[in-house]
């Protein structure tokens, strides 16, 4: 009788340590999931927008990938549109889309919508230039008026913008810009990708395409290379060359990025 009582108290003391067990994976699970989507900012406000470095809170990256409508500011012409693409990100890099914050908040004065394009860094350029390619298609679908897009990437994000271009096949015409972008190899950690970069684009009929090259010397991410990865062959594009210096200071990698902007503001009129 004592046996078989504790062999029941057993399998109860069991099958309660087991439900135990299984709850708190539960509880951590839906807390870890909470967690992770009370870190994702879900609006993207311009005037939320961080442009001092030490208090910046990687507004622009903690969200959800895909296009994100800049909002914070009234448009009033639809006909055309912005879409912004960021580059790639070390694991441990402190202020990931820092280098953007000052662009995006010049955006306000522009007439036209703005998008961000937030994406997996880590996946290959083309998996990342389907995406987008897919989500312009929905802009034009949604947006009667749209007529002409402007695709500007930086990095990485010019490379994912670059074969966005080569494989364009919409009536919907694209001014696109690749900013300090790798498009003839940027890093081994492509290898295993379709998209690695290559000597030669070729872009056809509704695309513009203009590659804003950094000086080599200048640019912290390609200084030290033995080659220059941004020369390339562009057939139905063009290569801007920048300055050394701009304001007062080393036109590195990351400001490039402003006096990009400043020139299509000048050149093309966005405002």
């Amino acid at each position: 009788m004592i046996s078989s009582q504790r062999l029941f108290y057993s399998k109860k003391a069991r099958n309660f340590i087991n439900h135990y067990y299984f709850t708190l994976y539960i509880l951590i699970a839906v807390a870890l999931i909470c967690g992770c989507e009370q870190d994702y900012f879900k609006d993207l406000n311009a005037s939320k927008i961080i442009v001092e470095e030490s208090k910046y809170d990687e507004y622009l990256i903690n969200r959800h990938n895909g296009i994100h409508d800049l909002s914070g500011y009234m448009p009033k012409d639809s006909s055309r549109g912005i879409v912004l693409v960021h580059g790639f990100y070390p694991s441990k890099w402190p202020t990931k889309g820092f280098e953007w914050t000052v662009a995006l908040k010049n955006m306000t004065k522009t007439k036209y919508p703005v998008w961000w394009f937030r994406h997996e860094w880590n996946d290959c350029p083309e998996n990342n230039s389907r995406i987008l390619d897919i989500a312009l298609d929905s802009l034009k679908s949604n947006i009667e008026a749209l007529e002409l897009v402007y695709v500007i990437g930086h990095s990485s994000g010019g490379l994912i913008v670059a074969d966005l271009a080569e494989k364009w096949d919409s009536d919907l015409y694209m001014s696109a810009h690749s900013i300090a972008s790798g498009l003839n190899h940027y890093r081994d950690r492509l290898k295993s990708c379709e998209v690695q970069g290559k000597r030669e684009y070729v872009f056809g009929k509704n695309v513009e395409y203009i590659q804003w090259r950094t000086a080599k010397e200048v640019d912290g991410i390609f200084k030290n290379l033995d080659y220059d990865p941004q020369e390339v062959n562009l057939k139905n594009g063009k290569f801007v060359l920048l300055p050394k210096e701009w304001n007062g200071k080393r036109l590195g990698h990351n400001l490039s990025i402003q006096l990009v902007m400043e020139q299509l503001i000048k050149e093309i009129n966005l405002f």
